[in-house]
């Protein structure tokens, strides 16, 4: 763990309650009919954070010669992050706060005063097409000092499309209280309404993400995801799609990538911003929403406009065969992934894909192509039998090298089912024998109402972005918020 900024002697703490969680509390590391398993089996990142520790201080000590010497890093960018600023800007934004503008990786980022600014406790966490995140450490009302991550988005009001997915994630991370969910701790922005353009969200920093522990496992060869680790994590992100589900709301976006781990491995949901509601109301739905390696047949072809949260389950499945086996289940082709982003290529791309995924779980069968016919056309399925028909294969044979246990097998091979009504729910999936050590059905919450996030109705991007300022407006700190010098309770 890293150690706390000198500034402050605070003692640093996970965010792992939300306020005002009817629902018990969080699964423990160890739970009652595992205690007598020794402390190691549940720190995962234990190596890994030596192994981090030691690229971070050879990273300093380059950055160091290099600041030395006046020279900019073998890209030709800058430092990092820039020097500790000396000046906090005036008052502004929807709240008069008082911000500092750190440059982290040419990206400018505006960190609210009462936020650490040290550029040595500022970390890049990484970037995507919906925005960059770092991670910095702030005091908190509650008196904790708790390392934080701030994501600012990527053009948030770009077209309608976009702005829309920005004011479902911040609406969700306000609603969301489950504890292998993240949640806002702080929502701004240091923009005045008639120039509104960079929206900012801060969330607790929930550890490592998996996908970067099952990359630095393929790098260094040495596996430190133990069987029992592996049980826990998929645990708890079918402990988290439980409650997620019974609010009506699919994530969309499963993937290593969107999990984070502490130190005990404690699982966190991360990026909402694909999520969105399963109400009628909502008619359309988009086929390009999950990460292609971990989307669901039905997304790529027959449903492409109606599937269901079962597309999540899917998803849970090629997590799970990942977490097994090391390597993803179903990746992608590194040529045709280098082409062009053209429409052809992208059709070349799916088809791919789908060839992957039915060598391994089996071309559809006569009932699930009546069931193609009959939601789409016999056009489509005409399209589908042109393919090359494949037998469903054995997963103990498929997954022998790994010495999985038979429930183990027999939980992916319900996930990973072509048609989604014959595929395990979640509430079937958290009652499946595998994950029996650790069900505990009264602390297995669901969602207490169905979330309605307002946002169904067509509106231009000026429109959504006159609600995402509402909600900055109206955002309603937790005691777990980072504390704001000066400012009055909202």
């Amino acid at each position: 763990m890293a150690s706390a900024p000198s500034s402050s002697n605070l003692p640093y703490s996970h965010v792992r309650r939300h306020e005002d969680v009817p629902t018990p509390s969080a699964p423990p590391t160890k739970r009652c009919n595992i205690q007598s398993q020794p402390p190691e089996s549940y720190e995962p990142n234990t190596w890994l954070q030596q192994q981090m520790e030691h690229e971070q201080q050879k990273k300093l000590a380059e950055e160091a010669e290099k600041q030395s010497s006046g020279t900019t890093n073998n890209d030709g960018e800058e430092e990092e992050v820039s020097g500790r600023p000396d000046v906090l800007s005036k008052p502004c934004g929807p709240h008069n706060r008082r911000f500092n503008f750190v440059m982290v990786r040419n990206i400018t980022f505006a960190i609210p005063e009462g936020y650490d600014v040290d550029g040595t406790n500022i970390e890049y966490l990484g970037g995507g097409s919906f925005g960059n995140v770092i991670k910095t450490s702030a005091v908190c009302r509650d008196g904790m000092r708790r390392w934080v991550a701030i994501k600012k988005m990527r053009e948030p009001f770009f077209d309608p499309h976009h702005a829309r997915r920005i004011f479902r994630e911040i609406k969700l991370l306000q609603l969301m209280r489950h504890d292998n969910i993240i949640c806002a701790l702080d929502i701004y922005t240091p923009d005045e309404e008639n120039d509104f353009r960079d929206v900012y969200v801060v969330t607790e920093f929930a550890g490592r993400s998996l996908y970067r522990i099952l990359k630095q496992q393929r790098e260094y060869g040495r596996r430190v995801l133990t069987d029992e680790h592996i049980k826990f994590i998929i645990y708890q992100i079918i402990r988290a799609l439980k409650y997620i589900h019974s609010a009506n709301i699919i994530h969309r976006d499963l993937k290593p990538g969107n999990l984070a781990l502490t130190d005990d491995s404690d699982l966190m949901i991360l990026d909402f911003g694909l999520a969105r509601s399963l109400e009628k109301k909502d008619t359309t739905l988009t086929q390009y929403v999950q990460t292609r390696w971990y989307r669901s047949p039905e997304v790529i072809y027959w449903k492409i406009d109606s599937y269901t949260n079962l597309a999540d389950m899917w998803s849970v499945g090629c997590i799970a065969a990942e977490l097994l086996t090391g390597d993803p289940l179903f990746p992608g082709d590194d040529g045709i992934a280098s082409m062009p982003d053209t429409f052809s290529n992208k059709l070349i791309t799916v088809n791919a894909q789908y060839q992957r995924i039915t060598q391994l779980c089996g071309s559809p069968d006569e009932e699930l192509l009546t069931k193609i016919e009959n939601d789409n056309s016999s056009a489509m399925k005409a399209v589908i039998q042109s393919y090359k028909v494949f037998k469903r294969r054995n997963f103990r044979e498929v997954f022998a090298a790994y010495n999985p246990s038979a429930d183990f097998i027999d939980l992916i091979e319900k996930l990973l089912v072509l048609d989604p009504e014959k595929r395990i729910t979640v509430e079937e999936a958290i009652q499946h024998p595998y994950l029996a050590e650790f069900s505990l059905p009264d602390d297995e919450p669901r969602a207490d109402h169905i979330f309605d996030l307002d946002d169904s109705q067509a509106r231009t991007r000026f429109e959504w972005r006159d609600a995402v300022w509402k909600e900055i407006m109206n955002y309603r700190r937790l005691d777990s918020s980072p504390l704001i010098p000066g400012e009055a309770d909202r």
